[in-house]
């Protein structure tokens, strides 16, 4: 009997539990986590996975309905994946409409959709979480574009205008793309993230932040290069972008608006609210008033030592 490989099944389970989101046999292997009693270097294989699902130590605290596992008495959460995947798809297609608009701000060379809708998972007043690449040296200047943009469309989340609303909380640029939050919530994010827009980038993306996100799944791998719903450039695109890029390439520029956000972002109430993760640089522009992932990985933990495993 592998303990290590039987908490570690168990521990999945139960942090996608508190995400609402049921696995399938294959997204137990591909997601899976080390338990905090894992310091090993192990990998398992598919079949070990299949192998280990069925066993008794697993079966007296997961079930499964329509190949889709779950803790022992939280069956709903497979009808909840089903609806939720729905209202994801259909969110998709929204977003993809926005990036195909914002895709011409000036420096952004990548977006990201992650969050809830990255891996379907979202309810019908989820926003629409990105994570924006930049040219290096241009962050500022890209960011202060992309919010005036998407607020000209009407489609900035602003306050309580969430439902259907870009969420530009996640700012990095070509020479940052390993992202400095590195948490459990985080690897989940980004193994998930979908390419909507990118101009060669993601590839790097994915292999600067292998080696953390591995150290927390071990199955982890770099394997997208770009999925069915990237959209791709064209010349209008690239000529519009371009000569936006002309105009404010100016490095002057780019220290105003540096200035000019830092002080908004400084004297931001939110800012100072206890919890609040805010970090801003030349590197990266990252906006999580209330970041999920130590709030999840509470719960996470709650319930994962209220199973009482004892093996």
């Amino acid at each position: 009997m592998d303990k290590i490989l039987y908490k570690n099944i168990i521990a999945t389970i139960t942090y996608y539990d508190v995400l609402n989101y049921p696995l399938t046999a294959f997204e137990v292997w591909k997601y899976l986590i080390r338990s905090s009693s894992d310091d090993s270097k192990n990998v398992w294989s598919f079949p070990d996975i299949q192998y280990a699902l069925e066993q008794k130590e697993i079966t007296r605290y997961v079930s499964q309905t329509n190949g889709m596992y779950y803790l022992f008495g939280r069956e709903n959460i497979v009808f909840l994946r089903k609806q939720h995947e729905y209202i994801s798809f259909v969110k998709m297609r929204r977003l993809r409409r926005i990036v195909s608009i914002l895709r011409i701000s000036p420096f952004v060379r990548s977006i990201y959709v992650t969050g809830r809708l990255a891996y379907n998972n979202c309810d019908r007043e989820s926003d629409l979480d990105v994570l924006v690449v930049y040219k290096y040296g241009h962050i500022w200047t890209g960011r202060f574009c992309i919010t005036v943009f998407s607020h000209l469309l009407g489609v900035r989340r602003q306050d309580n205008k969430t439902n259907n609303r870009i969420c530009l909380n996640y700012h990095i640029t070509t020479k940052s793309l390993r992202v400095p939050t590195q948490d459990l919530f985080a690897a989940h994010e980004y193994i998930s993230a979908i390419p909507l827009f990118d101009m060669g980038y993601y590839v790097q993306f994915c292999h600067e932040n292998r080696n953390w996100i591995q150290n927390m799944k071990p199955h982890h791998k770099c394997t997208r290069i770009k999925s069915e719903l990237t959209i791709s450039d064209n010349f209008v695109t690239k000529y519009i972008r371009k000569f936006f890029e002309i105009i404010l390439a100016d490095k002057a520029m780019e220290r105003r608006l540096k200035k000019m956000q830092s002080k908004k972002i400084q004297n931001n109430p939110k800012t100072k609210r206890k919890g609040a993760l805010i970090m801003y640089s030349d590197n990266n522009l990252i906006f999580l008033p209330k970041p999920q992932g130590p709030i999840i990985f509470e719960e996470y933990k709650r319930r994962f030592d209220a199973l009482e495993i004892d093996f």
